[in-house]
């Protein structure tokens, strides 16, 4: 079991210890509601990550890094139920292989502290070239999402499903939205997120972590804590159908299918709602998988997401598109047989096997990334928990998750063939 320590009012440090690993691993989670400052908020963290007050340009944090024996920086902005989150990370070298006796782990724990607490500021604002720069590239990453058609798709279709909900929101924000940041706007999103947002220290490493503990609590101690914690609706049925399409000069078409789990929050029947998805259109051995793409080579892809945190499952489909009404069709199908029990035993052990696979981490990233993703949740579980209650889940439990599914939104991107060029796929 991880160790679990209250820093402060919604601050909490969660830690592994192991040594199976040669690297450690740091990660600071901020969660905070979907609102008006997701643009400012997603500037922020990847300013944070540039420079601080002790290392104001690049050339000195990188110098800090190496003198850390190679230890890197990371950060990122997910969308967690419906919060959006921010996170800052630190990989470094295990202590036991330092060739003094510094724990490069407390330094690591120190560096990112001064990066949270003391960032390169001046009279209340961010650098405007360092925040001209970050704009630049966040407009490059949204770009990017909207050029990839199989992503732009399955956004699309969240963005119709959710449109009355924070979760239908990018979570970096719109162009627009990030253009019109000012320097002045990071730097209240700043002093916002360290007085209201839910954090999560995640600490995976062989080293002791009382002293990152007490670094991080020192600093925290001097914020004034009004933490708030963000909220996510759970609709668990769809309210009415609706089907949306676009086109676009693209090769193949991209169907995405979108569903209500039936869940009321994340950890409801997280098991059975993991292994029904898994049967459904996750693996090599699912519905969706066998039949639609292999059997009746109705896709070039098909397969099945599960969004606990919001309570969603979506199909995505790469088809021809005059072949729409057909797939669909057959997904629903194959969605009709899973909730019968029409469904091999064996396959219900194949998914158990791949799944402990999945949950049986490897790095302390993935280790960090399972426990930072709980920030919100009320009580930790680890992947051992999550392990055994999937080897417990029975056929009829999938059948009557897959029960819950109820459709709610189709997303369809249409080639249009008469200009069509090759999309990548």
């Amino acid at each position: 079991m991880p160790q679990v320590r209250m820093l402060a009012d919604g601050v909490r440090l969660v830690s592994e210890q192991t040594e199976r690993f040669k690297t450690g691993r740091i990660t600071v989670t901020a969660a905070l509601p979907m609102d008006e400052r997701m643009a400012a908020n997603s500037l922020l963290i990847y300013l944070l990550k540039r420079s601080c007050k002790e290392y104001p340009d690049f050339s000195l944090l990188n110098g800090k890094l190496d003198e850390l024996y190679g230890a890197s920086l990371s950060a990122g902005v997910i969308k967690m139920g419906e919060a959006q989150a921010l996170t800052l990370s630190m990989s470094f070298l295990e202590d036991r292989f330092a060739l003094t006796d510094e724990s490069i782990a407390e330094q690591s724990a120190e560096l990112l502290a001064n990066m949270l607490f003391s960032p390169c500021c001046e009279n209340g604002r961010f650098s405007e070239e360092s925040l001209a720069a970050e704009k630049r590239l966040m407009v490059q990453r949204i770009e990017e999402k909207l050029n990839d058609k199989r992503t732009y798709a399955f956004n699309k279709c969240i963005a119709h499903m959710c449109s009355n909900e924070a979760f239908g929101k990018d979570k970096y924000g719109t162009v627009e939205e990030i253009q019109a940041v000012s320097a002045q706007d990071v730097y209240s999103a700043w002093e916002n997120m360290l007085a209201t947002a839910v954090f999560q220290i995640t600490v995976v490493g062989g080293a002791g972590t009382d002293r990152v503990a007490d670094i991080f609590e020192k600093n925290f101690a001097k914020i004034e804590r009004r933490p708030v914690k963000p909220e996510t609706v759970f609709i668990q049925r769809g309210r009415h159908f609706n089907r949306y399409e676009e086109s676009y000069p693209v090769t193949q078409g991209k169907l995405v299918i979108g569903f209500r789990a039936g869940i009321k929050n994340s950890r409801d029947n997280i098991h059975a709602v993991t292994v029904m998805n898994d049967i459904y259109g996750m693996g090599t051995y699912s519905k969706l998988f066998v039949n639609v793409r292999e059997k009746l080579s109705l896709a070039y892809y098909c397969w099945s997401r599960l969004n606990a945190g919001k309570g969603l499952v979506l199909v995505e489909a790469g088809i021809d598109t005059d072949k729409e009404k057909k797939v669909s069709a057959e997904v629903l199908s194959q969605l009709s047989d899973l909730r019968n029990g029409k469904t091999d035993p064996e396959v219900l052990e194949s998914s158990k096997r791949s799944l402990k696979e999945r949950y049986t981490f490897t790095t302390p990233e993935d280790i960090c990334s399972w426990y930072a993703s709980q920030t919100l949740e009320d009580e930790i579980m680890t992947a051992d928990d999550m392990i055994q209650g999937i080897s417990e889940v029975t056929m009829e439990q999938v059948c009557d998750a897959a029960k819950k599914l109820s459709i709610d939104t189709i997303f369809m991107l249409k080639a249009q063939e008469e200009e069509a060029e090759n999309d990548g796929d």
